[in-house]
């Protein structure tokens, strides 16, 4: 008899979206894991195969998302030659990820506040957080080793890049007609400048 194949990576992106479609159709607080068995056609003992908790199933979701707008915006700052263009590139790729987490942003908001366990849900974000500030401080790193950027607090100037665009997925999942395009190339622009080496890069 031949084995059975193994289906348990597609069980569980099965799971996570139908999770999602549970999590943004109803929230986070209202949306009981019935409703994620029933949107995803399987049985409640396969769901708890592979997630433990409402929380648990949460944080895959997330991650899921975020993992897939991220691997999108490394294959394309990784093409990029100059710490200038990647900078470039990877704020274009964070107006992508505020219009792609604009149905997910109200969701970890409301995860973060309403869970009991807190401290373990800051942890989560905070080491996802960690990795993406990481990405950001290397580029500044590359353009002040180059001699592309001046030097710069390059750690407090990922945090800033990154709080800036947190702030303009808030604003525009509150306020939609937002121009994010046209806000997020006015701030890398003036913030390329600030940054411009005086001399000619090595």
């Amino acid at each position: 008899m031949a084995p059975r194949p193994d289906v348990s990576t597609e069980r569980r992106a099965q799971i996570i979206e139908a999770a999602l479609t549970c999590f943004t159709r109803k929230g986070y607080v209202n949306t009981t894991m019935d409703d994620i068995v029933a949107e995803s056609g399987l049985s409640k003992g396969a769901i708890y195969w592979y997630f433990k908790s409402k929380d648990d199933l949460f944080e895959a979701a997330a991650n899921s998302v975020l993992e897939r707008v991220a691997e999108k915006s490394l294959t394309a700052i990784q093409a990029c030659e100059t710490s200038t263009e990647r900078l470039r590139v990877g704020a274009q790729s964070m107006v992508e990820v505020c219009r792609e987490i604009e149905g997910y942003f109200g969701l970890v908001i409301e995860f973060w506040t309403q869970n009991e366990r807190g401290e373990k849900a800051i942890s989560f974000w905070a080491e996802m957080i960690a990795q993406y500030r990481r990405g950001i401080k290397a580029i500044f790193d590359m353009g002040v080793r180059t001699g592309e950027f001046k030097p710069v607090d390059t750690d407090a100037l990922a945090w800033m890049i990154m709080a800036a665009y947190d702030g303009l997925a808030a604003y525009h999942m509150m306020m939609p007609d937002i121009d994010v395009d046209k806000t997020s190339e006015g701030f890398i622009e003036a913030l390329l400048k600030g940054l411009e080496a005086d001399g000619e890069p090595e």
